[in-house]
């Protein structure tokens, strides 16, 4: 692809049509975009990188995604193309952008999910723009995980939201994935006992390599329930849902009287008719006096961000075991999103990305 033109063809992936229950790779397409030169204020850029999450599945959903009317973050209806937080390499720069980035550097944000894009740089109040990270910098691939929206959105529901104590016993559901895994983490500093559940064998080991008091089994409602009886005889102190579904019933169950449930996510719910159907037990939270926090990340970033980036670069953060599952190729993106909504389908803990061309181990910064 040329850097100096006037319009050019690229690759993207859109959503062919809304989904009618499960999402399948059918509903998405791989097409051709055409590109203008870049606005005043946009880059052009390369894509490396794509971060795959499950949100990406209510963006699909006729009464999803509401609280967001952000440029390019709003939701996708049948042709919209997609948007992904990534990593990419700028080809061309915008004539009022030039005191912010150049050419040759990385950019990391919100990119389309192709294998170029424009990213503009100016942003509404209060959302973030834009991260740039100059030519000659490895790729800043942190910034796709621990330190980027992934990492930002575990950082909000532990650390701003729900605030473990040492005295306190604490539930993590999905607690391999990317948000669950950093979560787990900032809730072991604060000396908590804490339980984590995750949908796969390895996802389990990898959990109790970090050190958790019990791992449990997601994948069997009926397991799930009758260990966490094992494991939390005297209720739960702190419980930070992710899933929804059985196990957010069972661990509304065991919630203690004045117990705390900060509610991240549905995920086992997207691909369902009712995917924001509240459990049936719900009423059981007022019951025991309980406090429910549900958030979303949008419209924490002006106020947030920079305590967050603050607390991540240091210690003992900066040493959160922040693991990558990579899958290779643009042309991957379809089965990825779509395997990411099935429990158990997974090859390892963590985050889950694209990534779109080969970089040398030297180029590269990963966690372990």
């Amino acid at each position: 692809m040329s850097c100096a033109h006037s319009s050019s063809e690229t690759e993207a992936w859109r959503l062919r049509q809304t989904p009618q229950g499960k999402l399948v790779p059918g509903d998405l397409e791989l097409t051709q975009r055409t590109l203008s030169a870049p606005a005043k204020d946009e880059v052009l850029v390369e894509v490396c990188w794509l971060s795959v999450d499950p949100y990406m599945r209510t963006r699909m959903q006729s009464s999803g995604y509401d609280y967001l009317n952000r440029d390019g973050m709003g939701k996708w209806t049948s042709g919209s193309y997609l948007s992904a937080w990534g990593l990419g390499r700028v080809l061309e720069v915008g004539s009022e952008v030039g005191d912010k980035v150049a050419s040759g550097d990385w950019v990391v944000g919100h990119l389309p999910v192709a294998r170029h894009g424009l990213v503009r740089f100016s942003s509404e109040r209060g959302a973030l723009p834009p991260l740039v990270f100059g030519a000659q910098q490895t790729a800043p691939v942190d910034w796709l995980h621990a330190r980027g929206m992934t990492g930002f959105t575990a950082w909000l529901a532990m650390c701003h939201y729900a605030r473990p104590r040492a005295s306190d016993t604490v539930l993590v559901t999905g607690g391999a994935g990317a948000v669950g895994s950093l979560a787990v983490q900032w809730a072991l500093t604060s000396g908590a006992r804490v339980l984590a559940s995750a949908g796969s064998s390895a996802g389990r080991e990898w959990l109790s390599s970090l050190g958790v008091t019990g791992v449990l089994d997601h994948g069997s409602p009926e397991v799930f329930a009758e260990q966490l009886r094992q494991l939390a005889p005297g209720g739960l102190d702190l419980h930070m849902e992710q899933l929804g579904g059985a196990t957010f019933a069972s661990a509304i169950d065991a919630v203690r009287s004045h117990g705390r449930v900060v509610l991240c996510g549905l995920v086992s719910q997207y691909n369902e008719a009712e995917p924001r159907r509240a459990p049936p037990n719900l009423q059981r939270l007022v019951s025991v006096g309980a406090r429910l926090q549900p958030f979303v990340v949008p419209g924490h970033e002006a106020e947030h961000w920079g305590r967050f980036q603050q607390q991540a670069a240091s210690p003992p953060a900066s040493a959160f075991a922040a693991p990558l599952e990579v899958i290779d190729g643009l042309e991957s993106w379809a089965e990825a999103l779509c395997g990411l909504l099935v429990s158990g389908n997974r090859r390892g803990p963590g985050k889950r990305v694209i990534q779109l061309q080969a970089f040398n181990p030297v180029d590269v910064q990963r966690r372990r």
